[in-house]
């Protein structure tokens, strides 16, 4: 077994999270779709939605859930947190729903539609409510919840004869229902469950309540619990790297207080509320937290910011509402996001925390995280964490956006689509052009998994449009809409000379720019062919990802630049299933027509030349030949980690610019070493605990210089455990966000 690498476990910690199986989602534009609502309004659930109608006065009564009426619906999950095992809860109080109780015969009672506002889930965490509606429940398109009850067991009928849970006896009955029939279920207990529909986004499953049921003359209240699985509905078990893990169970209690009204009374729940303001305190903020906060947050975390989405800091009252949240994120390190470790050299552009400045934060917070100003001054960014470039050219797709294949209900046709796009670099000179900085802009971020850039010569226009025009002919044979670009995988799918990749893009990176001096030069006629992967998950979006170029004047050109190099190094990866996972797909492949074991490597290797094509089956094990091993030499696993590790030569002589390490999700450690096992041994880049949100090119503050005698060493540590797999699969070397990658590349300064 290779060495396997210890990995700091107490940091992977969760935030968030599953509070979705505590409800049942809708979207607003289902709930429009079900009721055939027109107004926009009519999409929220309103108690003429969802109210009992038909109750005998003489024999039954009816009890109404309200908002704010001592309802409560909760989510517990177990999380880490901040390295931290604890119990998560978040509770909504805004709930509604009808119960009917027959006096006569309890067995008739029922129990009707549960609706919940989600966007209310408070955890005693702002932060995690915010992450939570923001990138887990969706709740500005998902408001509400929904539980369709559809048999209830444990209601006796033998209380129709005259035999009552507290010794009374029915009579008879009056036109009110306040008769020894009533007098017999009043203050009666009944442990009951009830099953029913529960849906979350699209998913509806069925699931069973078990509890307590009291019937009062004025007043029913019921506590029901449930545990359902997040992976079930496909929104869990949560992991964010270094901060954040869910288990997959989630438990679910509903404790309803439903107060007894008339058939007639006309009352109508109203479901729908604005987020409650958080009251900010008094505290001292400006002299020691508004100056960390802006010179190491607020860059990001500002509108038009790569964080602001997730969390706002455009004001002091916006942070002083999530005080504690900063301590934690800060105190863990996992804001602001810097990875590598102190093993490696001291890079530019260093956004990580002193200790000074986390105790700053933290004594800020346990004092209250007041403001001594006001809530609503701007807090302005001191320092820019992404550097911009000069927009010399800000290229857009030249044949227009990229909306992806979808089926005739609307769906992907593909969850990973692989797309090259043509972008025209401007060249009125005629001359061709020096690139000093390069940027690809993401336009859908919520879409786009990466990009590969290639530069493509003008010799190479004419298979340019003959790839266009064959996936033309394509689209129109399968009935698909007419798209710009053509399909591509691994590479540009272009054979002409002079095709060559300048530059990729993953979550997380900057802006490249160039020391003085140096670029890449592009030719007269010159196209940029962009390779993006597409993930879809529901919807497919038109995109315009920007290409942007910095070019050199003509007097930088006159004064000299020299082309940047760089290599590619790829490492094998072979991930095999845990024992736990192989039995479950041994059991599935031998009870299930027609089931594919694909924790069987072959079966996967098909898959992924079904997926993509006959081209991405033969990566895995061209990998491994080019690091002179085998599969046996790889597919060890401890626990749930993996290994790989392969050492090369160095291709380029020079000064190192940056260095970059890639992954995908299941990713857990990286790490890249000069010269291993030697006195020369240095390590260029260790990241101890992997995050795919932050891939960044790491420039060495000092001159590191390689030369193509010296070796390197990369290593690349997986952890099945990162995400979860409905399907157990065999995770090997690809381009899926199911499939694992262990890709680095060092740019060099030429002598």
């Amino acid at each position: 077994m290779n060495r396997l690498r210890t990995l700091d476990l107490g940091r992977v910690a969760i935030l968030l999270v599953v509070v979705v199986g505590a409800v049942t989602l809708l979207s607003r534009n289902q709930w429009d779709w079900f009721f055939g609502a027109d107004d926009p309004q009519t999409q929220y659930v309103t108690a003429e939605q969802i109210e009992i109608e038909e109750v005998d006065p003489v024999t039954e009564r009816l009890y109404r859930i309200s908002p704010n009426n001592g309802s409560a619906v909760s989510y517990r999950v177990q999380e880490r947190l901040g390295g931290v095992s604890r119990t998560a809860v978040g509770t909504s109080t805004v709930v509604a729903g009808d119960v009917k109780v027959n006096l006569v015969d309890p067995s008739l009672s029922e129990v009707g539609e549960i609706v919940v506002n989600v966007e209310m889930f408070e955890s005693g965490s702002n932060l995690r409510d915010k992450r939570i509606r923001h990138d887990f429940l969706e709740s500005t398109h998902w408001p509400f919840a929904r539980f369709v009850p559809t048999s209830i067991d444990g209601l006796d009928a033998a209380f129709a004869d005259g035999d009552s849970a507290d010794g009374g006896s029915v009579d008879g009955g009056s036109a009110d229902g306040d008769s020894a029939a009533g007098d017999s279920v009043d203050g009666s207990s009944y442990e009951v469950s009830i099953t029913g529909d529960l849906t979350v986004k699209e998913t509806t499953l069925e699931q069973t309540f078990r509890g307590t049921v009291t019937v009062g003359p004025d007043q029913l209240t019921a506590s029901m619990t449930a545990t359902v699985l997040s992976s079930d509905y496909d929104v869990g078990p949560i992991n964010i790297a270094r901060l954040t893990h869910t288990s997959d169970e989630v438990e679910l209690v509903f404790e309803l207080v439903a107060d007894r009204v008339d058939v007639d009374s006309g009352t109508r729940p109203d479901l729908n509320r604005e987020l409650p303001a958080v009251e900010v305190a008094s505290g001292a903020f400006a002299d020691h937290v508004q100056p960390i906060l802006e010179t190491r947050c607020v860059s990001c975390h500002t509108a038009g910011g790569p964080g602001w989405s997730t969390l706002a800091f455009d004001t002091a009252g916006q942070a002083a509402e999530v005080a504690e949240d900063i301590a934690l994120v800060t105190e863990i390190r996992f804001m602001p996001p810097w990875l590598p470790s102190d093993l490696g050299p001291a890079f530019e552009h260093d956004w990580s925390l002193s200790d000074e400045e986390v105790t700053a934060i933290r004594d800020w917070a346990n004092a209250g995280g007041g403001l001594d100003v006001a809530v609503d001054t701007p807090l302005v960014a001191r320092v820019e964490a992404v550097l911009p470039i000069e927009e010399d050219q800000k290229i857009p797709p030249r044949d227009g956006l990229y909306t992806g294949y979808s089926d005739a209900d609307g769906n992907p046709v593909k969850a990973d689509d692989y797309r090259c796009q043509v972008h025209e670099v401007a060249d009125p000179e005629g001359d061709g052009n020096w690139v000093k900085g390069f940027e690809f802009r993401p336009d859908q971020t919520s879409v786009v998994h990466h990009a590969i850039v290639y530069r493509v010569p003008a010799s190479a226009a004419a298979e340019v449009r003959a790839k266009i025009a064959a996936e033309d002919k394509i689209e129109a044979d399968s009935g698909f809409s007419d798209e710009p670009g053509w399909t591509c995988f691994g590479l540009s799918g272009l054979s002409s000379e002079g095709v060559y990749s300048i530059q990729g893009w993953a979550p997380g990176q900057s802006p490249t720019i160039y020391p003085d001096g140096y670029g890449i030069y592009l030719y007269p006629g010159d196209m940029i062919v962009n390779q993006i992967h597409y993930h879809y998950d529901h919807d497919t979006l038109a995109d315009g990802s920007w290409i942007i170029l910095d070019t050199a004047t003509p007097s930088e050109v006159a004064a000299g630049i020299t082309h940047i190099t760089g290599s590619t190094y790829l490492t094998p990866a072979e991930v095999p299933c845990t024992p736990e996972e192989t039995a479950v797909a041994q059991q599935r492949a031998a009870t299930i027509e027609g089931y594919s074991n694909l924790c069987i490597r072959e079966n996967v290797l098909k898959d992924i030349g079904e997926k993509y094509d006959l081209f991405a089956t033969f990566i895995p094990d061209a990998l491994l030949r080019g690091c002179g091993g085998t599969v046996d030499d790889y597919d060890d696993l401890v626990g749930s980690v993996g290994y790989s590790s392969c050492d090369m030569r160095i291709r380029d002589a020079g000064t190192i610019h940056t260095v970059l390490g890639h992954m995908h999700e299941f990713g857990a450690a990286y790490r890249m070493t000069l010269n291993p096992d030697t006195p020369e041994e240095k390590i260029l880049l260790d990241i101890p605990v992997w995050d795919f949100e932050w891939q960044l090119n790491y420039a060495p503050v000092e001159d590191i210089r390689i030369d193509r005698s010296d070796t390197v060493r990369l290593e690349c540590w997986w952890d099945r455990s990162l995400k979860y797999l409905p399907e157990p699969r065999y995770i090997t070397w690809n381009e899926g966000t199911v499939d694992e990658m262990c890709f680095s590349s060092i740019s060099v300064l030429p002598d």
